[in-house]
């Protein structure tokens, strides 16, 4: 974890984006870091009407709704994953795709955000994306969404979903090889189908500019009719309506 980023909008208008980095610190450190933000960013200690929490871990699994069994939550995970008492598992219900998505998130990170917002609402950034991906496709298009160092490819077919994990990457490289392992595990056309991009990603980037030589049609995804009240839209994000 690298990064705690919020936005304070009403359902048009973003009035505070902000973002604080962290160095390389360990989750004590972690939570020590954030309970210092609490304290000095006044923004974060007003009463909202609804606070949604979405949480970033390479630690997930998709489970079939017609298979899922929530007494065995935490089984499923541990089936591909390392998992220790440090981890907390939870699960998002994707009904929309008629899947579950269950993760692993650091417990005393998440507690952390859970004292100092009683009333959010927890889910994984992978489940909001793929939920609003599902709601814009057309066609059999691949959607890739960068935060940091995470890569996140999820598949759609109409709302049909084909394909969805979080990969680590640190280079142009790193991106264009996840996407081609996704392009050719699913037999996808490089000539025809789309790539849609969002996150931290611009027209500018070396990125854009490396998967734009191997696929013809690489987009980057619209953002959101927002007004910035305080502040201008950052150039070098392209923003996705997480759903409720």
């Amino acid at each position: 974890m690298d990064r705690f980023f919020y936005v304070v909008k009403t359902d048009k208008q973003v009035f505070a984006l902000r973002t604080h980095h962290f160095p390389a610190h360990n989750y004590l450190q972690l939570q020590v870091a954030f309970q210092h933000i609490f304290q000095n960013d006044r923004l974060l200690r007003l009463p909202y009407r609804k606070v949604r929490i979405r949480l970033l871990s390479s630690l997930t699994t998709l489970i079939p709704s017609d298979l899922y069994d929530a007494a065995r939550t935490r089984f499923y995970l541990e089936h591909n994953a390392v998992l220790t008492g440090e981890h907390v598992v939870l699960e998002d219900k994707l009904f929309e795709v008629g899947t579950h998505q269950v993760y692993a998130f650091n417990q005393t990170i998440f507690e952390t955000l859970q004292t100092q917002f009683p009333m959010a609402e927890f889910s994984h950034v992978l489940s909001n994306l793929i939920i609003a991906y599902c709601r814009l496709n057309k066609g059999k298009t691949v959607y890739a969404n960068l935060i940091g160092t995470y890569i996140q490819i999820v598949v759609l077919d109409g709302t049909k979903l084909l394909f969805a994990n979080t990969f680590t990457q640190h280079t142009d490289k790193d991106v264009m090889y996840f996407v081609g392992l996704v392009f050719n595990q699913l037999d996808l056309d490089w000539k025809k189908n789309r790539l849609v991009l969002s996150g931290e990603i611009s027209p500018e980037s070396l990125t854009y500019f490396t998967l734009q030589k191997y696929i013809k049609h690489v987009e980057l995804i619209d953002n959101p009719k927002y007004t910035f009240k305080h502040q201008q839209a950052p150039a070098s994000w392209r923003f996705v309506e997480l759903t409720s």
